[in-house]
């Protein structure tokens, strides 16, 4: 089965996001994915983006799907969106 992934771009705003960064670890965890790779200082050739990006891996697209949609995701991501702006989330 293929891995499922989650290519995240934001810029942080505000140092509190490292809150988010360590609630986010544990529960990627929790629902069997990791961190792939991040880069403080990504060259976007095309198109807006943040920041910084991150792919985080999932067993299976299916997996990253329903990691997203939890609820524990959904109150979360609140952290985020308080200390960080343009977000993109691909799956």
């Amino acid at each position: 089965m293929a891995k499922g992934y989650w290519l995240v771009t934001t810029t942080v705003t505000n140092p509190a996001f490292a809150k988010y960064v360590e609630a986010f670890q544990s529960w990627v965890q929790s629902v069997g994915g990791s961190v792939f790779a991040k880069d403080f200082e990504p060259k976007t050739v095309e198109g807006n983006s943040g920041k910084l990006a991150v792919i985080i891996e999932f067993p299976s697209k299916q997996a990253a799907i329903d990691a997203y949609n939890t609820p524990e995701y959904q109150e979360l991501s609140k952290l985020r969106w308080d200390n960080s702006t343009d977000t993109n989330i691909i799956i």
